[in-house]
């Protein structure tokens, strides 16, 4: 009998009437796909993806079959109809469909994590660029285990689990799982190369800020430049003791000289400007 439980106090409560000791609080702690099986029964815990309730449990045993599980799925399908009827025929297709469930969960977020890369591409942000990373290897590490379960359930002796009754839809399955890992393997390189790109523009955007600032620094030097010159002759011709022995009876010279040496170190100032510009060009 296939009993699908929605909290988890009842699948204690449930599988303790069955005289089944097991602590679910810390199998529900590990993160990654579990399957055990003991004598007399078989456990399997998956996460997935997906509102607070992400775990999916099955407790099997030769006659019950207790499901809790976060995601649809449905008890049975028609072509499982003479399945379910057979001895472990109910806990062999419970399994089975627990475990299409979560591959379907699993290749969602590798979409929405892939959504998220395509989106990187043209704008290339290192924070959550690591972000996705952390994201993708979550889900490998995930269908990994997942890979592992339906490699056990394939080729060990599990009691409550008959893979001659679903052969040819495990093979498919299994197949179909091995596509959407390897499509996650294959998607951490290119997280490398998000990476790569992200180092890229922001060397680019520095030599940029680099430029920006010495075009800066260009243009205050000129601008001191231009006020020194004119400042330093100023000076010079303002001493007393040579300003009233050589230069008093040349004041308008003085105001001439003032005005070329101002206007040379403008001009030569817009010159040196225009050749940065240029040489930037």
């Amino acid at each position: 009998m296939i009993t699908t439980l929605d909290s988890l106090e009842d699948l204690k409560k449930s599988i303790s009437d069955l005289n089944k000791e097991i602590d679910i609080d810390n199998l529900l702690k590990i993160d990654l796909p579990f399957i055990e099986s003991q004598a007399g029964f078989t456990i399997m815990h998956i996460p997935s993806y997906g509102g607070e309730q992400y775990s999916n449990l099955i407790f099997a045993t030769e006659k019950e079959t207790l499901i809790y599980t976060s995601l649809k799925t449905k008890k049975s399908e028609e072509k499982f109809n003479k399945i379910v009827k057979k001895k472990y025929g109910e806990s062999t297709v419970s399994m089975f469909i627990l475990l299409r469930a979560v591959l379907k969960n699993y290749s969602l977020e590798f979409l929405r994590i892939r959504e998220m890369m395509n989106k990187l591409e043209l704008d290339p942000v290192l924070d959550s660029i690591e972000g996705a990373g952390r994201y993708l290897r979550n889900l490998t590490d995930r269908l990994e285990g997942l890979f592992q379960i339906i490699i056990e359930l394939k080729e060990d002796e599990v009691k409550c689990f008959n893979i001659a009754f679903i052969s040819f839809d495990y093979e498919l399955f299994t197949a179909e799982a091995r596509y959407w890992l390897e499509r996650c393997r294959s998607h951490n390189y290119r997280i490398s190369s998000l990476r790569t790109k992200s180092e890229m523009r922001s060397n680019r955007e520095l030599n940029d800020t680099m430029k920006k600032l010495t075009v800066i620094m260009t243009f205050l030097t000129i601008a001191s430049i231009v006020v020194n010159v004119p400042g330093t002759v100023g000076a010079i011709f303002g001493i007393p003791a040579l300003s009233d022995t050589y230069f008093k009876a040349h004041t308008p010279l003085l105001v001439i000289v003032l005005i070329l040496t101002t206007a040379v170190s403008m001009v030569l100032g817009i010159f040196y400007w225009k050749f940065l510009n240029l040489k930037q060009k």
